[in-house]
């Protein structure tokens, strides 16, 4: 069976989706570890952190929220870039094996 190779533009695709579950995951994992961590409430660098970061955006949601955002867009995206691809390679697959049926060549297999 043929290894595929992944083409420049999928491999930059999957980079970003990963990028972003990276982040998605770093928020979420911050956001719960703020909501638990017995300190004080004033020197919870977390829920500070937090609380400043939505003041100044003026977007009242927390990084368990944005958290959850970015890991469903990571997973959005990988999952468009798996069929995109997988549905690509397959049609060159079927063009091939109908080149070679024309020209009376050797059919290849489809686990090529």
């Amino acid at each position: 069976m043929k290894k595929r190779v992944l083409k420049g533009k999928e491999l930059v695709w999957y980079i970003i989706a990963a990028v972003l579950a990276v982040i998605g995951v770093t928020l979420a994992v911050l956001s719960i570890v703020g909501d638990y961590l017995n300190v004080p409430a004033g020197d919870n660098w977390i829920v500070n952190a937090e609380e400043a970061v939505g003041t100044w955006s003026k977007i009242e949601i927390d990084w368990l929220g944005w958290g959850t955002i970015f890991i469903t867009l990571a997973s959005a995206i990988a999952v468009v870039t798996l069929l995109y691809f997988a549905k690509k390679d397959i049609t060159e697959k079927e063009k091939a094996q109908r080149r070679a049926q024309r020209l009376g060549a050797e059919i290849p297999s489809v686990e090529e």
